[in-house]
C-alpha cells in the first residue's frame, strides 16, 4: 500500500514538473507571438489542477502512514534547485559536458549574494573586531595537514548502494531515519525508545564506524533513492588531493578550511610589526 502511494506521488510530481515546463514554454512563445493567451491560460489551469492532485496524494500518504512523504521533501528541494538555476543564482559547472557533482558557477545574483556575505564578514571582523585580513594559497603542502591531523582524521563515513554503487553520507541517512521514526504518529515509539532515539540523534556525528553500522542496522536504513541494501560504513577523506611542481613529487591538498593556512604558525618578514595592532583573519 505504501509503495503504491509513493509511486502515485512520484507520478504526480513528474506530471506537475512536465506541465510547468509546458507553461514556461508557452509563456515564452506568447512573447514571440507564437502562442495564444487562451493556450497559456488553459495550460496554467491544468497545472493548478495537477498541483491539487499532488496535494491530495500527499495527504493520503500522510493519513495512511503517519509520516511526511520523503517524495514531498524531495519535490520541494527539486523545485527550489530548479528556481535557483533558472534564475542563474548558480548552475552546475561544465553542464554541456555532463558536469561533475560539487562544482558550480555563480550567476549574477549568486555573485552579488556572495559578495554581500564577504563584505558583511569583513565589516564585522576587520572593522569592528580590529582584526587584520590576509590571503593565503588555496593549496597546502601535505606536511602542514599531516601535522594538523587532517590527513589522518578529516574524514566522513560513507555507505554505498549495494546494487547501484551510489554513495551516501552514512550519518545523514541515519539522521533522516531517526527523525522519521520520531515523527511517525502511526507507529509511535515508546517513551524509552524515544529517549534513546533522541540521544542517538544528538550524537550521530560522534559515532565510531562500528557503532554507526549498528545504528544503521537497528533503524533498517536503506538507500533513499532505490530502497536497496547499503554497505557497511567506510571512511572517506574529504580533502581534494593534488600534486605540486613539474615533477609531481610533492603532495598537496586543497585547503579543507578557509582559515587553515592563516592559522598556521609562521612569522613572515615585515608582518611582525603589523600584527602587533591586531589579529590576522
Amino acid at each position: 500500500m505504501t509503495a503504491q502511494l509513493e509511486e502515485a506521488i512520484t507520478q504526480a510530481q513528474a506530471a506537475v514538473q512536465q506541465q510547468g515546463d509546458t507553461v514556461r514554454s508557452l509563456k515564452a512563445s506568447l512573447k514571440d507571438g507564437k502562442a495564444q493567451q487562451s493556450e497559456v491560460e488553459a495550460a496554467i489551469a491544468k497545472l493548478q489542477q495537477l498541483k491539487l492532485d499532488l496535494s491530495e496524494q500527499q495527504k493520503a500518504y500522510e493519513k495512511a502512514t503517519g509520516k511526511t512523504s520523503s517524495q514531498n521533501k524531495e519535490a520541494f528541494r527539486a523545485a527550489l534547485t530548479n528556481t535557483l538555476e533558472r534564475r542563474l543564482f548558480y548552475i552546475p559547472s561544465f553542464k554541456i559536458y555532463g558536469s561533475v557533482a560539487g562544482f558550480y558557477d555563480y550567476g549574477p545574483p549568486g555573485c552579488a549574494i556572495k559578495q554581500n556575505l564577504t563584505q558583511a564578514w569583513r565589516q564585522h571582523f576587520v572593522l569592528e573586531e580590529n582584526m587584520l585580513e590576509v590571503e593565503c594559497p588555496a593549496v597546502t603542502p601535505e606536511v602542514v595537514l599531516k601535522a594538523s591531523g587532517h590527513v589522518d582524521r578529516f574524514t566522513d563515513f560513507m555507505v554505498t548502494d549495494e546494487k547501484t554503487g551510489d554513495c551516501y553520507r552514512a550519518d545523514h541517512l541515519l539522521e533522516a531515519a531517526i527523525e522519521a521514526a520520531l515523527e511517525d504518529t502511526k507507529n509511535p515509539l515508546s517513551p524509552e525508545a524515544r529517549k534513546e532515539a533522541e540521544q542517538l540523534l544528538a550524537g550521530v556525528g560522534e559515532l565510531k564506524m562500528d557503532d554507526l553500522h549498528d545504528a544503521l542496522t537497528k533503524f533498517n536504513v536503506v538507500a533513499p533513492d532505490t530502497k536497496n541494501p547499503i554497505s557497511k560504513p567506510f571512511p572517506f577523506n574529504l580533502m581534494f588531493k593534488t600534486s605540486i611542481g613539474p615533477k609531481g613529487d610533492l603532495v598537496g591538498y586543497l585547503r579543507p578550511e578557509t582559515a587553515q593556512v592563516s592559522s598556521s604558525s609562521y612569522k613572515p618578514p615585515g608582518l611582525a610589526v603589523c600584527l602587533s595592532s591586531g589579529t590576522p583573519v
